[in-house]
């Protein structure tokens, strides 16, 4: 669906719920009535504008002259919005018109419609002029994997203003203005489609320093006297030993830094050994900075995931990025 089919999408809706919120309970569930009051049609929504203009300028001319039409016409409009309704909206008097109370209620809603979908509109046009794609993402995911492939994707897509919102939450598409996401978590949002991006499988990292120290001797035995590190869940380290093989003799002393970018720095400055992802470490493993110790890994049940709204139809934009972002994936998944 086309930007234009939404914006006529949402201005056939709010007559609606303006009619809704207008009607008392009799009109809105009336067997006699029942929902048509409620059926949307162009002549009802031309009815809501001329009478809307009607009362607010507060004249049939002044009105005319903003919509542009005579003073017949909208008079023919208003008085059948009202046989429909079956209630007086304004009282002709000589050479001036008073808006009733219902008619007061009525205006009300329907500027406050109105006024909602003109600032709709024009932000839609405004986003869809600057050609601009926002995409939230994970901040440490985006450092360490995303921002530094960012300029192939320069070169496949120069005319598309690509925006990066960084959060720690998942994507939220019913109060943030974002097109898509690339979000931690479990993967079970249900107001989003989802596609995984990248592992979350855990594996123990340190300094080099600390891995000498631990490679004498029995290393896992060593190991459990250490300071071990997790970002998420200190049973993470149980399972770690279990998945090595080893069990675990004594209470483990496990720290919980609640933050990527600060667990790396505790590890790479020799504060203990901590569980990390491996998706994410091929720098640091390659460089030396820091060390894997055995091949055990953890499995926390989550991963990085592409996010976008839950039946809302995919742009050209928004489809050029995910198929560039599952190129990327095939082409390199770790980083």
């Amino acid at each position: 669906m086309s930007l234009a089919q939404l914006a006529v999408a949402s201005i056939l809706l709010t007559p609606a719920l303006m009619l809704k919120r207008f009607l008392s309970p009799s009109h809105e569930y009336s067997s006699s009535v029942g929902w048509s009051v409620m059926r949307l049609s162009s002549t009802l929504i031309n009815q809501l504008r001329a009478f809307e203009a009607v009362a607010r300028q507060g004249s049939f001319k002044r009105a005319a002259n903003e919509l542009s039409v005579t003073e017949s016409a909208l008079s023919h409009h208003v008085r059948h919005l009202e046989q429909h309704l079956g209630i007086a909206l304004l009282r002709r008097l000589h050479r001036r018109i008073e808006v009733t109370e219902e008619g007061q209620r009525l205006c009300a809603e329907c500027t406050a419609g109105l006024q909602t979908l003109e600032r709709a509109v024009s932000q839609l046009a405004l986003s869809e002029a600057e050609h601009t794609l926002t995409i939230s993402v994970a901040p440490y995911f985006s450092a360490r994997w995303l921002t530094p492939r960012l300029g192939r994707w320069w070169e496949r897509h120069p005319d598309i203003d690509l925006q990066l919102r960084h959060a720690y939450q998942p994507a939220d598409f019913l109060h943030d203005r974002v097109d898509a996401g690339i979000s931690w978590g479990h993967g079970n949002w249900e107001e989003a489609e989802v596609r995984k991006v990248l592992t979350g499988e855990l594996v123990a990292v340190c300094s080099p320093a600390l891995a000498n120290a631990l490679a004498r001797g029995s290393a896992l035995q060593a190991l459990q006297r250490q300071r071990l590190l997790c970002e998420f869940d200190r049973q993470h380290w149980d399972a770690w030993f279990r998945n090595a093989g080893h069990a675990v003799s004594r209470k483990l002393d496990v720290i919980v830094i609640d933050d990527s970018h600060a667990l790396r720095r505790a590890a790479l400055d020799g504060h203990g050994v901590a569980l990390f992802f491996r998706g994410l470490l091929q720098e640091d493993l390659a460089s030396g900075q820091l060390v894997q110790l055995q091949e055990a890994k953890v499995n926390p049940d989550a991963a990085y995931y592409f996010v976008r709204p839950k039946g809302k139809p995919v742009g050209a934009r928004l489809a050029a990025f995910q198929r560039w972002l599952l190129d990327e994936v095939r082409r390199a998944p770790f980083a």
